[in-house]
């Protein structure tokens, strides 16, 4: 299919949706769309506990040590989000499937695999960011106390 197809078919630009299943999608309401994005949070975030849950109880019956444990523990979310990233760019999200949306390009294709995958990673990252900046802007005093001064190089002739 051109990615030209929506002015071959004579369809406006902004006019109806793509075709699938030999009928038209309509957007979807912006409700459903934000449901959506929360259950595939919740899901994320569920996912992301059942694996630091399960690293946290082999590391206390010593069937791995602890720092395998927080590497799993701190790899698994980042992961979590890419992995749900990959459905929603190739397929369709868990969240979106509950909902009954699906996200498309203009022109009617499926978003992409990496294109979903670092939307997914740029969200789930985005509130350690914030974190990190609220953290940086309160502790900044400590970096000011030894202050830099500026001095000639020489000392200034006197006339």
């Amino acid at each position: 299919m051109s990615s030209n197809y929506r002015a071959q078919a004579g369809l406006a630009i902004h006019g109806p949706g793509p075709w699938r299943n030999r009928g038209q999608l309509t957007p979807a309401p912006s409700g459903r769309r934000w449901w959506a994005r929360i259950l595939d949070a919740i899901f994320v975030l569920f996912c992301t506990g059942t694996v630091v849950g399960v690293a946290i109880a082999l590391a206390g019956i010593n069937i791995i040590s602890l720092d395998a444990a927080t590497g799993a523990a701190l790899a698994s979310y980042p992961l979590m989000a890419l992995v749900f990233g990959a459905l929603y760019g190739c397929t369709v999200s868990p969240g979106q499937a509950l909902c009954g949306v699906v996200s498309l390009k203009h022109s009617g294709r499926r978003v992409g695999f990496w294109r979903g995958m670092w939307s997914y990673l740029g969200v789930a990252l985005f509130p350690i960011t914030i974190v990190l900046l609220i953290w940086t802007f309160f502790d900044a005093p400590t970096f000011d106390l030894d202050p830099v001064d500026v001095y000639y190089r020489r000392s200034p002739q006197v006339w």
